[in-house]
Formats: structure tokens, sequence, C-alpha cells
């Protein structure tokens, strides 16, 4: 589950370039147990595949508590197709369409967007690699470093590693940091990426992202390069992002302008069969004198025995030069812990638990599993102080 979950398809593309599908690795055991990864994606044809994931969640803050169906807390529900033509020469054609849906009421998991998981076309060749086009998987720390992979439900670094705040203006990532705060996306549209054969165990993914809009400056929304090494049991990789924020008034009176965000990762997996262990640290810096910078540092692991599968995450969000409404330096930090138990009823098919939290300090104000925190009475500034919590109990079923 770990590194497969939220790589789909196209993932099996990923797995292999990274190098994590090693006979010995627990990864490698989930990836020939999947109908996407076992070998059923033909030279010339398509495959279907998708997951469906249904769970009963409870949350709190603030004293108030929610109780409702959660789709996508192990697996994101989606449907998706690969499809690949040989070229011959070691040059193959290839396709991603992968769509995520609410399993709880059949609704897009974004509004009027089909493929908004994947929508890219592109070459593989055994001597240039791998280029794509459209929308895909981006360059950030890989997914596979959280042991619940980044999902949108029980995950804390999801919320947490990539700051999910609450403001008066409602959510938005790192935006505590000051006018401009940004993230890379997990998922990039408008893109253009290179990923390079692996040499002596080194590899490079590129990635250009184009704005899409008239008069924006500058053309990209995201350029970024991933450099990973791996050999046996370890996976280690660097990443770095330039991403520009969407138009911002930084001043009365001024035009909008977007805000460069430099933001910077270095982890490592490692993964023996018995256990995984996995850590990542990062920063992110808006190029904006006013703003703050923000350092993140994860650690977690899984520890599978035969059908019980056990997993936690920890993460730690430390800013400095963040300053309160009043323009006041202030602390503002944040620990998140999740907890997890899988019981594999097949290859395909598991039962799960999850419960986790995040304590808020100072002025941050991160939210967990996109439950608001409450507000000041009569406004939309959200309390500080406060503690989500959640726990779920689900199903899910890959096919």
């Amino acid at each position: 589950m770990k590194y497969v979950k939220t790589l789909s398809a196209a993932g099996a593309v990923l797995l292999s370039s990274h190098s994590l599908a090693q006979s010995s690795s627990y990864a490698s055991v989930l990836v020939a147990s999947l109908p996407e990864f076992n070998g059923s994606i033909p030279n010339n044809g398509i495959s279907l595949y998708g997951s469906l994931d249904e769970g009963m969640n409870y949350q709190s803050v603030g004293g108030k508590h929610l109780f409702q169906l959660e789709s996508g807390g192990e697996w994101t529900s989606k449907f998706g197709m690969f499809g690949r033509e040989d070229l011959g020469g070691g040059l193959k054609a290839e396709f991603n369409l992968e769509s995520g849906f609410n399993a709880s009421n059949g609704n897009l998991q974004a509004s009027q967007t089909m493929f908004n998981r994947e929508a890219w076309v592109g070459l593989n060749s055994t001597v240039f690699g791998q280029v794509r086009f459209g929308n895909q998987i981006g360059v950030g720390t890989p997914l596979f470093f959280d042991p619940f992979g980044e999902v949108g439900s029980n995950s804390v670094v999801t919320w947490l590693g990539y700051a999910g705040v609450q403001t008066k203006s409602g959510i938005g990532y790192n935006t505590d940091l000051g006018p401009g705060g940004s993230q890379v996306a997990p998922r990039v549209a408008n893109s253009v990426t290179w990923n390079t054969p692996r040499y002596a165990g080194f590899n490079a993914e590129f990635l250009y992202a184009f704005n899409g809009t008239t008069g924006v400056s500058p053309l990209a929304a995201n350029q970024g390069v991933l450099v990973s090494w791996a050999r046996g049991p370890l996976y280690v990789a660097a990443t770095y992002n330039r991403v520009w924020s969407s138009p911002v008034v930084v001043n009365a009176g001024q035009s909008a302008q977007t805000i460069r965000n430099d933001l910077y990762s270095i982890g490592g997996v490692y993964d023996c069969g018995s256990f995984v262990l996995d850590a990542y640290v990062g920063q992110y810096s808006p190029h904006f004198a006013a703003d703050g910078i923000a350092r993140v540092y994860t650690v977690g692991g899984i520890l599978p025995l035969v059908q019980n599968v056990f997993r936690a995450s920890v993460v730690y969000r430390d800013t400095s030069g963040v300053r309160d409404s009043e323009k006041i330096p202030a602390k503002d930090s944040a620990v998140g812990v999740m907890l997890g138990y899988d019981y594999i009823l097949s290859k395909r098919t598991a039962l799960y638990a999850r419960a986790g939290f995040i304590r808020n300090y100072g002025i941050s104000t991160v939210l967990l599993n996109n439950n608001p925190l409450p507000t000041q009475p009569g406004t939309t500034v959200p309390l500080t102080g406060q503690t989500p919590v959640t726990a779920s109990i689900g199903i899910y079923h890959n096919f």
C-alpha cells in the first residue's frame, strides 16, 4: 500500500524508473498484487484499473464533533486507464487518464474536471527515458515518503507537511508565511517532464509547467527537479522547485503580482521487506522580504506482520519570520501524529483503522481532513491553539 497507493497506473513506470520494485522490498510484493502493476498492462493495448474506498469517520475540533461516511481514507477512490503502444527499437508511446471520485455520493473529486489525477501522453525510451505532456505527478517530495501515501484524509503529512492553513480568507497552503505563500502540487497541470534512465543508481526528473495565463509573468507556474539514488533497500531523493503563486495584491493601491516560492526537500526510504522506515526535511521560502520561512520534519514507518500491517508518522512544522495580524513577530508551529492498522483480507482488499491529531501552537491554524477550525464570534478569523482530531475505520478494494 505504501508506495503504490498514490501513484496509480502511471506509478508502475515511475516505480520502475526509481528502482524501488526490488524482490526483497515490501513495496514490490504490493506492486505485484495489484491489477495495474502485475503485468496486465500490455505492450500494445489498454489496461483499466481503479480503487473503491469507503469508511466511517469521526472528527473533533473546538468542542464540535462530526460523524460522516468518508471516501478515500486509505486509497483515493478512482478509476483510470493506461495505454501503451510498442513502436519498436525500444520506443513506446504511452498515455494515462485517471479520475478521482467520492464513493459516498458518486461525485467527481474535482468539480467539472473529469481526469483530475492523470491526463498525459508521452514517449518511453530505453535510451533517453520518459517524456510526458499534460497533467501528471509533480517532482516535489515523493508521495511514498509518507507511510499513509499523502491521501486527502488520514494523513498528517498531507495537512501539516503541506501546511493546509486556515485564514480569514479561507484555506491555502503556507498562507501563514505571508502574501504569496504557496506549495508544490502533488499533480501539476500544463506540465512537461523528462525522467532520465537510471545510471549507477542515480536518476533525475525535470518538470516545467506553464501558467497558461495571458499577461502573467513569468511564463512558468512550476519549475522543478528531483534527483534520486537507489541501491538495495535504500532510496534517497532531493528536490528543488520554484513555484509561482497566483497574483496577489501585496500593498494596497498596487497591481497584483506573483510571488516566487523556493521549495527544497531531502529524505529517504529504507525498505528491507520486514519493515519500512522513512524520513524527510523540507523548507518553504517565499521570495518576499516580509514573508516568513517554514521548515517541516517528518519520520514514519510501516511494520507488516503477515495479514497485519501497522504504520505511523510524526510531523513537526516550525516557522521563522512570521507575523500576526498586528505585524508583530509571533510563534507559529505545530506537531501532528497519525497511527494506522490494516487487516489484509486478500491481495486487493483490506480493512483499516486510522487515528491522529494536529496540535497547533502560537498563531498556527493548520487543519486536518478539511474540517474547518472554529472561528471568532461573528468573523471568519480562525481560533488559534486548536487541536483537530480524527479517527476512521473503513474498507478498500482495488480492481
